[in-house]
């Protein structure tokens, strides 16, 4: 059973080591790193190379102008030839070297079409923390951690690609489709509750711009008929918590934020 990590990359040199360093000391070795370069000018693609000099049929290197990160995990996914997915963006890596391990053996059954986990969030200006993923509908929030989330490649097949008219809410649109498809999400899923499978970075794309990917979070809600009552209060509510928080960091408060931040990852 053959993983495949899409990891779309521009000009990410400070960080693409790790991302790969964490991929090539997995203990299970059936594995294809694809990199999709968005036509880097610094040194992302020379240090990705230098790494694999031992094992350069598990990387394959797609650098073309792209049309934003939607448009990069569907160019990985299409050449992908493995039976799973996952998505690793360049400043995200996996937590340990059994994480391949652990998410093969749950593929054993049949039935199972993607496999999820906790999520180490370095935040190094609010504190950082594990976050476990919230499981909830997806009127209230995102419910998986998407660093963590392994897929079936036959379940892109079913439910369609990432859109590429969203910039920033590209997986939760996702699990929009998914939750629309699927009855039972939980029946066909697995939540590994143990140790971290990935460690994210503060400042990715959404997270740099949480008022736009609130904007397209409604967006989708409504594309997919799930806006109502439950789905704008938790929408506002959230949104006044973004306002709330830019404030507080602007008169100098981020003691606060990060005191607040933390409890509620808890």
């Amino acid at each position: 059973m053959k993983i495949s990590v899409i990891t779309p990359t521009s000009n990410s040199e400070k960080t693409i080591a790790k991302n790969v360093e964490s991929v090539l000391k997995q203990s299970y070795k059936d594995f294809e790193h694809i990199i999709i370069d968005n036509l880097s000018s610094d040194k992302t693609l020379e240090i990705i190379k230098k790494l694999y000099r031992d094992l350069p049929s598990n990387l394959s290197i797609i650098s073309e102008k792209d049309n934003g990160i939607s448009d990069a995990f569907n160019k990985g996914i299409k050449a992908a030839n493995g039976d799973i997915i996952a998505i690793l963006n360049s400043d995200d890596f996996y937590f340990s070297k059994d994480v391949f391990e652990k998410v093969v053996n749950t593929f054993k059954d049949p039935k199972i079409l993607f496999v999820h986990g906790n999520v180490l969030f370095e935040d190094k200006l609010y504190g950082s923390n594990i976050r476990k993923p919230l499981l909830c509908d997806v009127r209230k929030a995102m419910p998986y951690n998407h660093p963590t989330m392994f897929l079936r490649k036959k379940l892109y097949e079913e439910i369609g690609l990432y859109d590429n008219d969203l910039k920033y809410a590209m997986d939760f649109d996702l699990v929009c489709r998914m939750q629309k498809h699927f009855s039972n999400l939980a029946s066909v899923s697995v939540y590994l509750d143990s140790e971290p499978l990935a460690v994210m970075n503060a400042g990715g794309a959404s997270w740099g711009n949480e008022q736009k990917a609130l904007i397209e979070t409604k967006k989708t809600l409504i594309k997919y008929n799930y806006w109502d009552y439950n789905s704008s209060y938790f929408y506002l509510t959230r949104k006044f918590r973004v306002i709330l928080k830019k404030y507080l960091v602007k008169i100098g408060l981020t003691s606060f934020v990060k005191l607040w931040r933390n409890s509620k990852w808890r």
